[in-house]
């Protein structure tokens, strides 16, 4: 089984504009939609794209929990499995035009009572399943999360992670399966990463700290890992990108399911950027099709120590 998490979903307003957004002006759009939101429903949604089930954990809360699940009704492969809380699930807009504009709320606030629940769901995983959590994690929940994590780990799961930089950290003491992340989020602790060289010194000190595979997505349109097998870096945006997105969401679907048929952790990574790519190409994620073109394009090159 595959399960992901996400902590802190959003209801996602999309507005989309011919003309350019100006302030102080009444801007009106030309299409609107919702989508259901969140880093951990992406690697879910783009799995069930590649016919491959998931279980989805996490919160919701509020008059937006029932359209929310509504929305993740056709979806045939993904199982909804979220804790219900009091707080409202946050609604984010993201208006599409000529210049793309986010505005994101920051959530709700988790009780332990919460975190209690979905914790005792969770740790119905068995050895040999996969856990992937994704997105913001809230500072309160860090050491609950930790926690949970370790337990899964010990408990035999595969524990993906890609979620803010100093939990993320700490996670990797713990030797989860993967980790990912970004140098945007890289440079809130390093500082500034200035070349390939930089990035992949990060990516292995990530690998002898506890990672059995660490990928970082850096210049928007690259990827570099580290494991066992070495270094590895490819490219996987060579055009103009349609939609930046779940980008890094697809590559953490398509690396886990290419490693559960495969068990090639190389290959794994260059489905990983076939995914990425298909969405960083389309208005929407990933689909099969659409992956299958691009993993014949993609190039994994081994970095020299």
């Amino acid at each position: 089984m595959i399960a992901t998490c996400t902590l802190n979903p959003s209801l996602d307003y999309y507005l989309e504009f011919e003309d350019e957004i100006e302030s102080d002006k009444t801007n009106r759009s030309t299409l609107e939609y919702y989508e259901a939101g969140g880093k951990g429903i992406n690697v879910s949604v783009v799995l069930n794209n590649l016919g491959v089930p998931s279980k989805a954990f996490g919160f919701l809360g509020g008059f937006v929990k029932d359209y929310y699940i509504s929305l993740l009704t056709k979806y045939s492969n993904i199982q909804p499995n979220f804790t219900y809380i009091d707080g409202n699930t946050r609604i984010n807009i993201k208006c599409l035009g000529k210049d793309n504009i986010d505005l994101n709320a920051v959530g709700p606030y988790i009780t332990q009572e919460s975190m209690e629940n979905l914790k005792a769901k969770v740790l119905r995983l068995n050895e040999g399943d996969f856990f992937v959590l994704n997105g913001n994690t809230q500072p309160n929940l860090n050491e609950d999360i930790i926690s949970l994590l370790k337990e899964l780990i010990d408990n035999g799961v595969k524990v993906i992670v890609d979620t803010n930089i100093d939990l993320l950290k700490e996670v990797i003491k713990l030797k989860p399966f993967l980790v990912k992340t970004t140098v945007e989020e890289l440079e809130n602790v390093y500082g500034e990463l200035d070349s390939a060289k930089d990035v992949a010194k990060v990516a292995k000190e990530f690998y002898q700290n506890g990672a059995e595979h660490a990928v970082i997505i850096y210049e928007s349109e690259k990827a570099m890992m580290a494991s066992k097998e070495g270094c590895f870096k490819c490219k996987f945006v060579y055009d103009e990108i349609v939609n930046s997105v779940g980008v890094g969401d697809s590559f953490v679907a398509g690396f886990i399911m290419n490693y559960i048929r495969s068990h090639d952790a190389v290959d794994s990574f260059r489905f990983g950027a076939a995914c990425g790519c298909a969405t960083a190409y389309s208005k929407s994620l990933a689909t099969r099709e659409k992956v299958d073109k691009y993993y014949e394009e993609v190039e994994v090159k081994e970095i020299d120590d």
